[in-house]
């Protein structure tokens, strides 16, 4: 084994010379705490109770680490080389450092092949640390596209790395495929290795931390029929337990008949275990509608063992796509999901949703952000120490066609007072599916409220309780045409919108 060679960060910053920060630029509002159209954010991790780093890149192809606070101001930014992929996603604080593992792209860089990366906090340097990864059987990052959706990484608490990804000499072997777990001490020299055979090749994978963070879990799917399970390792790699058809449960929702529901799936899903509790959450998207039509946000929640305790769902984008999803965790115990929803056409722009849950997903509340004149599509989400969270997303401008790319400051106040929700760019109610053709559905995480629904003429037709989380209204032999919904809360009118009955 080569010693462990360390990398600092000097030249790097020429490589983003031609960098140009637009984010002040622009007027700033309570809901947008950053735009910019050039510089694009694709993940967030909050620091403390002023400042969080922002990773993202530009459409030149530089990329970049930007230190930022809560107000939307820029404090320190930093370039990283090109030729690399980032695990930003999949990183931690450690010893009062962000790292992450970042994997070369191009034979002709200057950095090792897999390099740990530590960012000072304070002034962004970076140090890469160059580990050993010669005949790991490994296919390079830059022949197969499919391995940079499938490369895990996780850092324990007394900085070893261990990565899981498909084994370049065993992959797809008759329908099945392997992983491959390689485990780094602190120093990048490699210690444990082993490999999981003929699982059923579903093109992805899931490995984390387990509660004693110095283990791991390893999601892989059965070969035998659709579904997962779940191995727990200790320290070593060696199997402790395995739950089977992880993720599986039966649900009926007001729109759905009983149905299998997967919260852990094929499709791109995250699992990660949340440090304030010992609980492990999944989310992803699946098709709660018979026909597959619709997509929907998809959480579960898992003890120490990784038996599941509950489920919950939200709204996501209904085109059958399975991006634009996340969650995350706060210190007091809350946690916030993050989804697509409504349809984007040429003129009807895509809404963002964040639910607000507790420790057993149960629902606390919902709000909806719903341009008029943009498509947005969420990316990433972080809690923020103080409460609240921070959502950066894509937008696309209707009219012109301009795309630029913000981050939301989302408070603690736009989940539990309806009027700052509203000052916020906010809605508190959404119908769906609109248009629609017999069913009306009414999400809110307002309780003790009930919905009223006009035709154009102001005529009331129907009256109905909130009682779940979706009201559902027969709207059947209801004329095709355009309604007004109300949803009425503590006497008052709480949100309101149209409707469109096909």
């Amino acid at each position: 084994m080569k010693n462990a060679k360390f990398y600092t960060l000097l030249a790097l910053l020429l490589m983003a010379g031609g960098v140009t920060m637009q984010a002040q630029e622009y007027p700033q509002d309570l809901d947008v705490i950053y735009r910019s159209d050039s510089v694009y954010v694709v993940t967030v991790r909050s620091i403390d109770e002023n400042t969080f780093l922002a990773f993202g890149g530009t459409h030149a192809g530089s990329r970049i680490i930007m230190k930022m606070t809560y107000d939307g101001e820029i404090l320190d930014s930093i370039g990283l080389p090109v030729t690399r992929m980032e695990g930003w996603r999949h990183g931690n604080f450690i010893n009062g450092k962000f790292r992450y593992a970042s994997f070369g792209l191009e034979e002709n860089d200057t950095l090792p092949l897999l390099c740990v990366v530590d960012v000072d906090l304070e002034d962004l340097s970076l140090t890469y640390t160059g580990y050993d990864w010669e005949g790991l059987d490994f296919n390079h990052p830059s022949q197969t596209f499919l391995y940079t959706n499938m490369i895990y990484s996780v850092f324990s608490k007394d900085g070893s790395l261990t990565i899981s990804y498909p084994v370049d000499s065993l992959w797809m072997i008759d329908q099945k495929e392997s992983m491959h777990l390689v485990k780094f001490d602190n120093e990048g020299n490699l210690v444990k290795e082993r490999v999981f055979q003929d699982f059923k090749a579903t093109l992805t994978n899931f490995f984390f931390s387990a509660p004693d963070s110095l283990g791991y879990r390893i999601i892989l799917a059965n070969p035998n029929h659709y579904a997962f399970d779940c191995h727990t390792l200790d320290a070593d790699l060696n199997t402790l337990s395995i739950v089977q058809d992880a993720g599986l449960v039966y649900y009926s929702t007001p729109h759905i008949l009983n149905y299998p529901c997967y919260c852990i799936s094929e499709a791109p899903c995250l699992v990660n275990l949340n440090p304030y509790n010992g609980r492990s959450y999944s989310i992803g998207s699946e098709s709660l509608a018979e026909d597959k039509s619709e997509m929907d946000v998809v959480m579960g929640v898992y003890d120490e063992d990784f038996n599941q305790l509950g489920w919950s769902w939200g709204l996501t984008n209904p085109r059958g796509n399975d991006e634009g999803f996340g969650m995350c965790f706060g210190a007091n115990g809350e946690i916030y999901m993050l989804g697509w929803m409504d349809i984007r056409t040429n003129t009807k722009p895509e809404n963002m949703y964040v639910g607000l849950v507790d420790e057993d997903l149960n629902k606390l509340s919902e709000i909806y952000y719903i341009p008029q004149d943009y498509f947005v599509g969420p990316l990433d989400i972080a809690a923020c120490p103080t409460g609240g969270c921070i959502v950066c997303a894509n937008r696309l401008e209707i009219s012109t066609d301009q795309a630029d790319y913000c981050i939301f400051r989302i408070t603690p106040e736009d989940f539990l007072n309806v009027e700052e929700a509203h000052s916020h760019g906010f809605a508190v109610a959404t119908a769906y599916p609109n248009p629609g053709e017999d069913v009306l559905n009414i999400k809110t995480g307002l309780m003790d409220a009930r919905v009223e629904v006009y035709d154009l003429n102001g005529k009331l037709i129907c009256k109905q309780e909130i009682t779940e989380n979706v009201t559902s209204i027969n709207a059947d032999g209801w004329p095709s045409g355009t309604y007004i919904w109300k949803v009425i809360a503590n006497g008052l009118e709480a949100e309101s919108g149209k409707w469109i009955k096909e």
